[in-house]
């Protein structure tokens, strides 16, 4: 599933192209995941300007002149644009991963809903498990407040800080790795860089909440941002389905230090990294500088990580 820093590349790749567009004609699928009615929503957005696209937490938001269109992408959902004067590409399919990607391609069965601008370019959602959502609410005070009431804390802004943080936690007694997955605690980390943000602050994911000492708390506050920094910077992770809006992949993959990587050395010790189940997720972590037990601050603390 796309998570913060896969969702922040998608939002900078599309804003940019698609600011000050207009939506001149509205395709529909019989997607599932629409949250509206068709005929209402062609009605209502077709004829719109794209102000500007923004994001909360997993969440990408098309700001329009009266709404605000929606999309959370699911497991498989993509957001790419379509320019006219150039080439389609057959999708190429990743012999492992089964990731689909082309720079550009054309309408097909998986694509649910294409945005006809102005300038005859498309933006095409495509999403082939139609897992993705889509919403539309009028633009008007307090509507994406009260949307996103159930977010927790979002990175980046003013609203992500350590007092807020430590409260959050304040007598929580579920495993460290399943809080870090609650989006009512930190709004758009999912399993990749949950196990990320473990890694670098060194603390073991079924390690509880309660038990963590006050140093362990301040260092996962810092890694959180640290790791989804670092996805966005890299172009997002992709394991998966993820593409940017170019239909690129991205290159964080290539940067992950435990996600994905068991049985392989430790980048810090060289003990080959393990992999758990926690919350009914796939959790990787590395057992010496992670101990379940607890850490030491000097392991807690350390950044020798080796290149």
């Amino acid at each position: 599933m796309p998570e913060l820093p896969e969702v922040e590349t998608i939002r900078r790749g599309l804003d940019k192209q698609v600011r000050g567009s207009v939506i001149s004609e509205i395709l529909l699928s019989q997607h599932r995941g629409f949250q509206f009615k068709k005929a209402a929503f062609r009605t209502a957005v077709q004829g719109q300007l794209i102000h500007r696209l923004t994001r909360r937490g997993k969440y990408l938001v098309f700001e329009l002149d009266h709404h605000f269109c929606i999309f959370h992408l699911g497991m498989t959902g993509q957001l790419t644009l379509r320019d006219p004067s150039r080439e389609d590409v057959p999708f190429r399919r990743h012999p492992v991963t089964g990731l689909q990607r082309t720079p550009q391609h054309s309408a097909d069965e998986h694509t649910h809903l294409q945005f006809v601008l102005d300038n005859d370019h498309r933006i095409l959602f495509r999403d082939v498990r139609k897992f993705g959502k889509i919403a539309l609410l009028r633009r008007e005070k307090r509507t994406l407040e009260e949307f996103f009431s159930r977010l927790g804390l979002e990175p980046f802004t003013s609203t992500y800080n350590l007092d807020h943080f430590l409260s959050y936690m304040n007598g929580r007694r579920t495993k460290v790795k399943s809080l870090l997955l609650d989006q009512g605690f930190v709004a758009g980390v999912g399993n990749i860089y949950a196990d990320e943000a473990l890694f670098e602050s060194r603390i073991h994911p079924s390690r509880r909440v309660h038990q963590l000492r006050v140093y362990e708390k301040h260092a996962l506050f810092e890694a959180i941002p640290q790791v989804l920094e670092k996805g966005i910077r890299f172009g997002g992770t992709s394991i998966r389905d993820f593409i940017n809006t170019e239909g690129e992949a991205g290159d964080h993959q290539q940067q992950l230090n435990v996600y994905g990587r068991q049985g392989q050395p430790c980048r810090s010790c060289d003990t080959p990294l393990e992999k758990i189940v926690v919350s009914q997720r796939g959790t990787h972590f590395c057992p010496v500088c992670q101990p379940l037990r607890g850490s030491s601050r000097k392991r807690a603390l350390a950044k020798d990580f080796r290149p």
